[in-house]
């Protein structure tokens, strides 16, 4: 089937006769998995109409339109058994949702979608009751009733599952095939060809999957027989060798199986499907979405209420103390990491739900790797501006210290490419390593640079030698300048700095005319307190820096997402 991703298979493999071509066998093949796993956020039916609508080949005239498609997914539920659930959200198991036997329904619905030739489905009958594996097997029959190929591996299947098969492979321990044949009626074909080899005699009633791992043991002289051996030397494993060497020798061309491409569809179509399932998986992910922004509007609020007094109270006096203005400081700061490290943390986990079932359908040849980024990427779009939106507009309104809209759209621009950075970042940590604690680890290290090196904790001025690197480095370097300057540039409000204090000295030296030695109190302008709290450092000049830094970093998340969804694979089957 193609899905091994662990151990070593060898051999060869023909299709009709002609050696197995990947791309062509994925077209015509599909794989049910064990322990399927389906996006909770979407109903059933747009489940497998996604699979449809990327699997079905548009050349054939029955399905070659969408409402084709729809009526022939409709069929496939009805096929399956889920025409009364097809409106209900997969859901998962800790928060309810489609029971296991339904699962194992709906798994093989999205595989049938793409209308293979071949169905293969390991053990679908697991895990179930003696109800739910007759309900998954009864579907299975009537796929194989449209003339398609469905093969399954089973483990220990009651008699009236058993009966259902048409033949059967047995195998050894080592891969050592025992049988392979028709079951026949009754299983009479297996019984026969064990019980007159001198295997025990099956008993009335007893079930022959059972009986037929435990029957074919014996000794002679003292010696385990191979059943192996037995096999190799009967009729049945001649005639199976001759039925092989003659559809290799003379194959039937108008029976080859070629496709031109892996993919059903376009470049531009998958990406747009891709797009709208992101976009529904988003829409429906309160948990998510609602969250992360009610934490914006709680934190702005909180942070912004500790400017209430200055700014209602004291409307008319736009002068702050050194200690308010380093607070409004080191509150903006503040927002830049605590907004960012919940959308980091946030989206980790979300992708990675997103991540593992896109790597099921990159197996099935669905999609590639640029659909998911690109789908990735837009969905994340609105989400990202609507957060810094309410961040900012709360922030703003509670302050009241800031009343040109320059302001607002400065600290909402900078704000919204400092939540992009971290949740772009935070996809492709994901999509990097393997599982959240890595992840989490990725995640903790970019959250660390930007708290040590964004310029509050340690200064700018302050860096020296190889830490000097560590700010140049840091997009939280870039992100927080580009805010406080330009929040501040050309601001109304001052700053009265106390005779003996720093930027005293700082005003003296650089305000000679407005201030002198003589005085008690000196009057500064906030970007005056800005231009001396960072030692110059921080300047308005560098705002395209600030901006042109900040996209890179972006790209290179993009880079760094597309390139290990291209390279990397974290589902070993």
């Amino acid at each position: 089937s193609l899905r091994k991703t662990s151990g070593i298979v060898g051999g060869e493999v023909h299709l009709n006769g002609f050696p197995q071509e990947r791309e062509s066998f994925l077209r015509c093949a599909a794989y049910v998995e064990q322990f399927d796993i389906q996006s909770p956020e979407l109903t059933v039916r747009e489940t497998v109409l996604f699979s449809a609508k990327l699997r079905l080949d548009p050349s054939i005239e029955a399905t070659a339109k969408t409402a084709d498609k729809e009526r022939f997914v409709d069929g496939v539920l009805n096929m399956l058994e889920l025409t009364v659930l097809k409106d209900s959200q997969v859901g998962s198991y800790e928060a309810g949702g489609l029971t296991f036997e339904q699962r194992k329904r709906l798994a093989i619905a999205v595989e049938f979608a793409g209308s293979p030739s071949i169905l293969f489905l390991d053990e679908p009958t697991s895990g179930l009751d003696a109800r739910g594996a007759l309900v998954v097997m009864r579907a299975m029959k009537r796929i194989a009733d449209t003339g398609r190929t469905v093969c399954a591996t089973i483990h220990q299947p009651s008699s009236a599952v058993f009966e259902m098969f048409n033949d059967i492979l047995l195998l050894k321990t080592g891969g050592q095939v025992v049988y392979f044949g028709e079951l026949g009626e009754g299983s009479t074909n297996l019984i026969n060809y064990f019980e007159s080899r001198g295997a025990r005699p099956i008993e009335h009633g007893e079930n022959p999957a059972s009986w037929m791992l435990r029957a074919p043991v014996k000794e002679k002289d003292g010696v385990m027989v191979d059943w192996a051996d037995l096999y190799t030397s009967s009729d049945l494993y001649s005639g199976t060798l001759s039925t092989i060497e003659t559809l290799n020798v003379s194959p039937d061309e108008s029976k080859k199986i070629s496709y031109d491409s892996l993919f059903a569809t376009t470049l531009r179509q998958r990406m747009r499907y891709m797009i709208a399932r992101i976009s529904t998986i988003y829409l429906r992910s309160p948990a998510y979405n609602v969250t992360r922004s009610i934490v914006a509007i709680f934190y702005a609020f909180i942070q912004g209420a500790v400017f209430l007094r200055h700014a209602y109270t004291d409307r008319n006096t736009d002068r702050f103390t050194e200690n308010e203005a380093s607070g409004l400081i080191g509150t903006i700061f503040l927002a830049l990491i605590i907004i960012g490290v919940s959308s980091i943390s946030m989206v980790v986990p979300v992708m990675k739900q997103i991540r593992d079932v896109f790597y099921k359908h990159r197996a099935s040849g669905m999609l590639s790797h640029s659909s998911l980024s690109m789908a990735s990427f837009i969905a994340e779009i609105p989400y990202i501006m609507l957060v810094s939106l309410l961040y900012c507009g709360v922030f703003f309104a509670v302050t009241g210290l800031f009343n040109v809209s320059g302001q607002f759209f400065s600290l909402w621009g900078f704000f919204t490419l400092n939540v992009a950075l971290f949740s772009y970042w935070g996809q492709a940590f994901m999509c990097l390593v393997r599982d959240l604690s890595t992840a989490g680890a990725l995640q903790g290290a970019l959250i660390g640079m930007n708290v040590f090196f964004s310029g509050y904790i340690v200064r700018p001025q302050y860096f020296t030698g190889f830490m000097k690197v560590g700010w140049w480095i840091s997009p939280g370097h870039y992100a927080y300048e580009g805010l406080v300057v330009n929040l501040f540039e050309h601001s109304t409000k001052s700053v009265q700095a106390l005779r003996g204090t720093a930027f005293y000295y700082f005003l003296v030296k650089n305000t000679s005319e407005d201030c002198t030695l003589r005085e008690e109190v000196c009057i500064g302008n906030f970007d005056d307190y800005v231009d001396f709290f960072f030692g110059g450092k921080y300047k308005t000049s560098n705002t395209g820096l600030d901006v042109g830094v900040l996209l890179a970093f972006l790209i290179a998340a993009r880079i760094a997402q597309i390139c290990s969804l291209k390279y990397f694979n974290y589902v070993n089957t």
